[in-house]
């Protein structure tokens, strides 16, 4: 059996390199954020911080300043200028995301209808990764109606070994969708979804968040957390010279389907969501959502 793995990357330069290092803080009590992604803008290059809050990467110094763009679930999104020359590690502060989520009035229903969206059997034969400028995947879905409760998600990997399958760490977002550029907008949940797993194929109960769809259209997401636990490495040659190469996990099956609707979207560092695949193309990320209206 054949198996693809489309692989998220950023080109390799040879220019000068510089590290960014510091710790990502709540500004209201100074407790260190765990997980917290942090990126340059301009570049768009990043990484994830640790359960600590501690962050550091290399990035290629092709300019004397740029933007850091720090962001996090539950809280306010920070932009700040970053100069090169400055070497110090820095301490990043962010405030604490105020989040009021519309009122969602629900009708009493006698018989309530349960639906699969995006169902699928198998992960299928290729899968996506992430070792670049890219920070998270999400699945687009349509629902019937409006208000809709999100109950279930589940979510295919690739998981190679029987015996021992290699553990992975990472975070479920649900989001709206932009009336404008059709890509996800804000967070219909504010609350961390986080998952660990061997598994395979995960499973998860959504009903104590109470995620309501305001529209007909919403999207799943998985977000990458680039640190040590997630990491795998392989060799590959560029320029002819066998140089070390690394993903993060999970790399997240997709599979053909009839509806060209149901496109995938990934995020990079600008803060920029893009389509994954051509709009006309009938791919789907392995996630499906089960809805209940």
């Amino acid at each position: 059996m054949r198996i693809a793995i489309i692989i998220l990357l950023f080109p390799f330069f040879a220019f000068g390199q510089s590290t960014i290092r510091g710790k990502v803080v709540n500004s209201k009590n100074k407790m260190a954020i765990p997980f917290a992604t942090v990126g340059l803008i301009n570049e768009n290059i990043g990484t994830t911080a640790s359960e600590e809050g501690f962050f550091q990467f290399v990035t290629i110094q092709i300019r004397n300043v740029d933007t850091l763009i720090i962001s996090c679930i539950g809280f306010k999104t920070l932009k700040l200028p970053y100069d090169f020359n400055e070497k110090a590690d820095i301490t990043i502060e962010i405030t604490e995301q105020v989040t009021v989520l519309n009122e969602v009035v629900v009708s009493n229903k006698n018989n309530w209808i349960s639906v699969i969206l995006n169902d699928f059997s198998n992960c299928g034969n290729s899968f996506i990764t992430s070792s670049g400028f890219q920070t998270q995947l999400a699945q687009h879905f349509q629902v019937k109606e409006e208000n809709s409760l999100l109950t279930d998600i589940k979510i295919c990997r690739m998981s190679i070994a029987l015996l021992d399958p290699e553990k992975t760490i990472f975070r479920v977002r649900v989001y709206d969708i932009d009336t404008l550029t059709k890509s996800p907008s804000t967070d219909l949940c504010d609350q961390i979804i986080e998952i660990k797993t061997r598994s395979k194929f995960i499973t998860l109960n959504l009903e104590k968040y109470k995620i309501h769809i305001p529209n007909k259209d919403f999207f799943v997401a998985i977000e990458w957390l680039k640190i040590p636990f997630n990491q795998s490495k392989s060799k590959m040659k560029v320029n002819g010279k066998e140089v070390e190469h690394m993903t993060f996990r999970p790399s997240i099956g997709w599979t053909d389907n009839d509806n060209s609707k149901m496109e995938a979207w990934s995020l990079d560092y600008k803060n920029i969501w893009r389509p994954m695949f051509k709009m006309n193309s009938k791919t789907s990320v392995s996630i499906s959502a089960t809805v209940t209206y």
